[in-house]
């Protein structure tokens, strides 16, 4: 008896391919047919037997009625200018984009919860507009003053109340490791320590993706701050990793630069600072540096760039702190353990989104799973999450 075949799509199997980012060959050899057996099936020649659609599921990690639609899930696509990061050739490989769609799946049930509440007022600006001026009316808005934040104790404690003042006026911000650690991929694909993260927008639930995987608090804090000019742009964005010793040159990124530099360290304070320790010329140094990093509690990157756009440092001072600062590689020696998932899930999306999944669904299940939990985890959130009480 023929094998039974499966009706599937083809504009759905061809959109699902294409968003998985490995080439067709990989692919088809992964699940056992040849290239243009897969090709037939994008084309709608040929249909794929039940098994071979189980198959496909379960290689691009997909649920298996997708592949039934009658077209593609476009709203659960990357963010366009996420497919090219802006400066960068490489591609962006199946493991990183696995990560942006678990994060935009999230957004959307996020927005769907909040469709009734009005939209989040972010405030809006273009190109046109000066980045320390933007920043400026962005900081007013968090409502983060320089006093507050020269009293901030370490790097992790700048970073929680970054989150917790983006939080606070209404942008999710999440915390997920993008991408997989293993560095196996080729050398023209982005790996996932790589992506610093992304921004994508939405009138109901705007969104920040830091990337907690081997990226420091204070290199996650400049992420938020680049994000969120990308957010006020109303351009969604990946921030990537330079393969070189310069930032981005494009505009919006070099703009979403400037106006982070001036979120995190606004001009009048940075030279007062200086001042202070009599620099008052081009003549900064690593030292200098390393007092930027302690008061804003911000890279060494961040800092020498600072320095160097208020014409208090040289150029040549940025290959001085690549130097200098150079990341530790990890440890081969160090095990990875994971928190109880009730932490784990509250560390990746924080007590407001998980209230949200928990108070708008109305099947308690369904909350659960879409969030990949138990009701024992959900049972140990109630503390912080009052709404995951009712399981």
């Amino acid at each position: 008896m023929a094998p039974k075949r499966s009706p599937v799509t083809p504009s759905v199997l061809e959109w699902a391919l294409s968003e998985d980012g490995r080439p067709r060959g990989q692919i088809a050899e992964a699940i056992g047919v040849d290239e243009g057996v897969l090709d037939a099936w994008v084309h709608g020649e040929e249909q794929p037997t039940i098994g071979q659609v189980t198959a496909l599921a379960d290689k691009l990690r997909r649920p298996r009625a997708m592949f039934f639609l009658p077209r593609p899930p476009v709203t659960a696509t990357l963010p366009p200018s996420f497919r090219h990061p802006p400066g960068d050739a490489r591609s962006v490989g199946p493991a990183v984009r696995r990560s942006v769609r678990q994060a935009r799946r999230m957004q959307m049930v996020l927005a769907e919860a909040l469709s009734s509440e009005p939209p989040v007022n972010v405030p809006q600006s273009n190109l046109s507009t000066t980045p320390a001026e933007a920043a400026s009316t962005a900081r007013r808005w968090l409502g983060v003053s320089a006093q507050a934040q020269t009293m901030w104790s370490d790097d992790y404690a700048a970073l929680r109340a970054w989150r917790e003042a983006l939080d606070g006026r209404g942008i999710f911000v999440f915390s997920l490791e993008i991408g997989e650690r293993q560095r196996s991929q080729g050398p023209s694909e982005l790996l996932g320590d790589e992506v610093r993260g992304f921004s994508a927008w939405d009138d109901h639930a705007p969104l920040i993706v830091m990337n907690s995987q081997r990226v420091s608090a204070a290199a996650r804090s400049f992420t938020l701050a680049h994000e969120l000019a990308h957010l006020i742009t109303r351009y969604d964005a990946a921030c990537v990793e330079s393969t070189t010793d310069h930032p981005f040159g494009e505009p919006v990124e070099r703009w979403c630069e400037e106006f982070a530099a001036a979120l995190l360290m606004p001009e009048p304070v940075v030279r007062a600072e200086m001042r202070s320790r009599g620099l008052q010329d081009a003549s900064g140094d690593l030292e200098d540096v390393k007092a930027v990093m302690r008061t804003f509690r911000v890279s060494a990157r961040a800092s020498a760039l600072r320095l160097m756009d208020l014409g208090l440092a040289q150029r040549s001072l940025y290959g001085v702190v690549l130097a200098h600062f150079r990341p530790s590689p990890p440890s081969k020696n160090r095990k990875m353990s994971s928190p109880p998932r009730a932490e784990l899930r509250l560390r990746q999306y924080g007590p407001r989104a998980l209230d949200a999944v928990f108070r708008d669904t109305d099947d308690p299940f369904e909350a659960l799973s879409i969030l990949r939990m138990t009701v024992p985890d959900a049972r140990q959130l109630a503390e912080q999450v009052p709404s995951a009480a009712i399981l």
